[in-house]
């Protein structure tokens, strides 16, 4: 069996490699891909009864959308989103089979932070002891597709850890 080295590598670093060190700097042209929002903090809230997932919206492309997908049987009461301050985020909220659609009544810009809050998340009726992933994707007005933007894992405390 052949071991495998998986490197990881930023579009800068990429681009900036890409240019000839003999090129004057004025001349060379970086061109850095679209940022894409990105999952920025998960866990729970009230004693682990809820789960929470934060998004940070990057670059210059407002977010119209966010898809939430919970890979195992969930169950939840009510989805609530709100800002970095708690204060809520008009959107619709469309529930399908193991997964739910935010759209953003406004797109978000650069800078904003989302926090979706899972109130009352159960798997398959049971709340402690499990990880649960939860996987995000973004959809923007420009592109039209969506695009896998992180997996937020929550670990729910046991009966004990409360």
């Amino acid at each position: 069996m052949k071991n495998v080295v998986i490197q990881e590598f930023s579009a800068l670093a990429i681009a900036t490699a890409s240019f000839s060190l003999a090129m004057p700097m004025a001349q060379a042209q970086i061109e850095v891909g679209v940022s894409t929002p990105t999952v920025s903090n998960a866990g729970t809230l009230n004693e682990g009864n809820d789960h929470f997932v934060e998004v940070e919206i990057n670059g210059d492309n407002p977010l119209q959308r966010l898809k939430i997908v919970c890979v195992t049987f969930h169950e939840l009461s009510a989805v609530r989103i709100v800002d970095a301050s708690g204060a809520a985020i008009p959107s619709n909220i469309n529930y399908g089979f193991e997964e739910f659609t935010i759209t953003f009544d406004d797109a978000l810009t650069a800078g904003k932070q989302v926090r979706i809050i899972m109130e009352d998340s159960r798997v398959g009726g049971r709340r402690d002891g499990l990880t649960v992933p939860y996987q995000v994707f973004a959809t923007y007005p420009e592109i039209g597709g969506e695009i896998p933007i992180g997996t937020a894992l929550i670990t729910i405390p046991s009966a004990t850890n409360r």
